[in-house]
């Protein structure tokens, strides 16, 4: 069953509210809360997880909370581990009862982290609040249920930093990028008006994002976000439309058709995560990664009906980003939260963590494969930053990019040449003894990119490593050579060009070093075929003369009968044959 968020203007309202909705169950609750007795009191708090809509969060068991005296204290005077239905209920007796205990995390459950401390305060990160997140109860009286949705931790009141929707939250694990090089990702875009004259600069940061995956098997979608996603422009009221379906950047070409999906984007008003998250946890696409370009902490929240006050950060606003998150990352999906800019530097890292992961990015020890999340300075070092994360997956890895070039041209031009289609078939050979390779041979999808990779291991004591890759020629192509080879292949680290050996008319050899990855491009071009023309018969063309009485050669001709033209010419024949025999019977007879 699904727990339900409440966003309310009044506490009555609240109420009301938790009485008619309560949660949505698709079975019987399998532990009910326990019921006070008379010498007992019970204090019980909802756990989620996953969004699963708008309004609903799933229940997530496994979750130990504590029941201490005072905020600070650190041994619990009790404890509970949330059920299925995500319920952690103590049943408080003796002298805890007259009292206004406080309600912390334990431990989280496996898979999952606890988020202890999150930053509150103005959205534009001045001042920041690292604010514990526990919540104290009511004075606890015997008889009575205190429930964490309507009783305490639940507020709606704006001014309150701590306000909460009353469900706890966890975050779920990051997952881990692919293993392999080229990847389809989502960059989320944060337009609101904060980002201001830096807006240029923050979409040339994501155009070098989209041009360092040029050479890689990869795809990219856009969404906007201001206080709503997709983003509204302010000025306009133009809507800057999410673009959900990927599209392939693995030729230059393809990049640029992506950056022109956004180049007119504009700036919106107020910050929503939320919002964002929801927006690409339901596009109905699985992305490896998706990759959150934000300058602000969130100050407004809900995906479909608008939270918040558009100025400050409270709990609920990362909450129900948190729960967004966690969607997302259920489907394998990594998260990088890239804050850039003074509004997200210091405690914003406990927020950037919250929808990400717990590990920090850090320039000295260069953690780009691992770090969950960047604390950028300022603009124009993101696309750097950015560039580095494109490629973090491709160290030590060789890709391979089909293109097709079209039918009217000759020779080694190959303007105009297009991505593979499916079904073009790569295999690659270590040349270097030692060297494994990942898969042994690699086949195009239909998704546009024309590109395979192959991950290489390196012999112990060797940085680098010769490579052979050979293609499947499909009936009626040939592979067009650039240069005389068959291959094109430069450095994804500074586009470069790596020297190239053919192998025989369809392969070549190629160096990978380990710390560096190399992509390659492969032409080829449909034969064109000569096209094929009909013999042609020539007519026969009859004598002709007066036609004898009873029907002679001219009338068979002109009668249209196809006869015509095959009686004349016989019986021409023998006209001219008993003309002959008749000339020389006269000379014999003289």
């Amino acid at each position: 069953m699904a727990i339900r968020l409440r966003a309310l203007t009044t506490v009555a309202a609240a109420v009301a509210l938790a009485a008619a909705i309560g949660v949505v169950s698709s079975a019987p609750a399998t532990a009910a809360v326990p019921a006070p007795g008379p010498t007992s009191a019970v204090v019980t708090v909802r756990v989620g997880g996953d969004r699963v809509s708008d309004t609903a969060v799933a229940p997530l068991d496994g979750v130990q909370l504590g029941l201490f005296a005072a905020p600070d204290d650190t041994t619990p005077l009790q404890t509970c581990i949330s059920d299925p239905d995500g319920d952690c209920s103590f049943v408080v007796t003796g002298g805890v009862l007259g009292t206004r205990p406080w309600v912390k995390e334990i431990a989280a459950r496996s898979g999952w982290y606890a988020n202890d401390t999150l930053r509150t305060g103005p959205g534009s990160g001045s001042p920041s609040a690292a604010s514990a997140y526990r919540f104290q109860t009511p004075v606890l009286v015997a008889g009575q249920t205190y429930r964490s949705t309507k009783d305490f931790m639940f507020s709606s009141s704006n001014t309150d930093p701590t306000r909460s929707n009353g469900v706890w939250q966890q975050s779920r694990v990051n997952p881990p990028f692919p293993a392999h090089c080229g990847m389809d990702v989502a960059l989320v875009f944060d337009l609101s008006a904060s980002v201001g004259s830096s807006l240029p600069t923050l979409k040339a940061a994501a155009d070098s994002f989209a041009d360092a995956f040029v050479g890689t098997p990869s795809r990219l979608a856009a969404f906007s976000f201001s206080a709503q996603s997709p983003s509204v422009q302010a000025a306009t009221g133009t809507v800057d439309e999410n673009r959900p379906q990927p599209v392939s950047v693995s030729t230059q070409a393809g990049a640029d058709a992506f950056k022109a999906e956004y180049a007119g984007w504009g700036l919106g008003a107020g910050t929503n995560w939320d919002a964002a998250l929801q927006r690409v946890a339901e596009a109905g696409v699985h992305y490896d990664a998706v990759v959150v370009l934000t300058d602000g902490n969130p100050t407004r929240w809900g995906g479909t009906t608008l939270h918040g006050d558009g100025s400050n950060t409270h709990f609920t606003d990362v909450e129900a980003a948190i729960f967004s998150a966690n969607t997302i990352k259920a489907g394998g999906t990594r998260i990088i939260s890239f804050g850039i800019g003074n509004g997200v530097s210091g405690l914003t890292a406990l927020n950037l963590s919250a929808i990400s992961g717990q590990e920090a990015f850090d320039p000295n020890a260069g953690n780009v494969e691992t770090a969950d999340y960047y604390q950028i300075p300022d603009f124009a070092g993101a696309g750097d930053q950015l560039r580095q994360l494109a490629l973090a997956n491709c160290s030590g890895a060789l890709t391979v990019i089909k293109e097709i070039a079209p039918t009217d041209t000759t020779g080694e031009d190959v303007s105009g040449a297009e991505p593979a289609g499916a079904g073009w078939t790569f295999g690659a050979s270590a040349v270097t003894p030692g060297t494994s390779i990942d898969p042994g041979s690699a086949t195009t999808e239909a998704d546009g990119t024309g590109g395979v990779s192959f991950d290489l291991g390196f012999p112990a004591g060797t940085s680098s490593a010769q490579v052979g890759v050979a293609e499947v020629q499909h009936p009626g192509y040939q592979l067009v050579t650039q240069g005389g080879r068959n291959a094109v292949c430069t450095s994804l680290a500074d586009e470069s060009p790596v020297p190239v050996v053919n192998d025989g008319d369809l392969g070549f050899r190629v160096p990978v070093g380990s710390d560096e990855a190399v992509s390659c491009v492969v032409y080829n071009r449909a034969i064109a075929t000569p096209p094929v023309t009909p013999p042609v018969t020539p007519p026969v063309t009859p004598p002709t003369g007066p036609a004898g009485a009873g029907g002679g050669p001219q009338e068979l001709a002109d009668s249209g009968s196809d006869l015509g033209g095959l009686i004349w010419p016989a019986l021409a024949g023998l006209l001219l044959l008993a003309a002959g025999l008749t000339l020389r019977l006269s000379r014999v007879r003289g």
